[in-house]
């Protein structure tokens, strides 16, 4: 298979720094109007690593926009939660049991959240239940 070498990658960025999902293009010119940056053509497909601290889960909005977070430690920890949508809480010296819920802004579509603990030996339990 032939490559074009003429093609560059070029993705679009949101209000808050993120990459837009879909927004990956392949032209020759980067785009007049948007926010686009050009990436590594090879960076669509070779994702970084997660780190072993963090855990990524979808939270599918189709039956409404709750959700709830909730866990368990041994003692204090400290965590970050990025929701997906443009939003995060961090918390420090969170400990015993934990619970938050975060509504999102749309029905019907998923999100990729991220939670990552300062030390996740000291987690015990993890729970995600959706709500209307």
């Amino acid at each position: 298979m032939a490559t074009n070498n003429k093609l560059k990658a070029y993705v679009r960025y949101d209000g808050t720094g993120r990459v837009i999902a879909g927004s990956l293009i392949l032209q020759r010119f980067k785009p007049k109007v948007g926010n686009w940056k050009e990436i590594n053509a090879n960076e669509c497909c070779n994702p970084s690593p997660l780190p072993s601290n963090c855990i990524e889960f979808v939270v599918d909005t189709t039956d409404g926009t709750g959700f709830t977070f909730s866990f368990n430690t041994t003692g204090p920890i400290n965590f970050t939660i990025d929701w997906g949508d443009g939003t995060s809480h961090v918390d420090v010296g969170a400990g015993g049991f934990y619970e938050e819920i975060h509504t999102y802004p749309q029905t019907g579509r998923s999100y990729v959240a991220r939670i990552c603990f300062d030390d996740p030996q000291s987690v015990l339990e993890l729970n995600f239940v959706g709500n209307d």
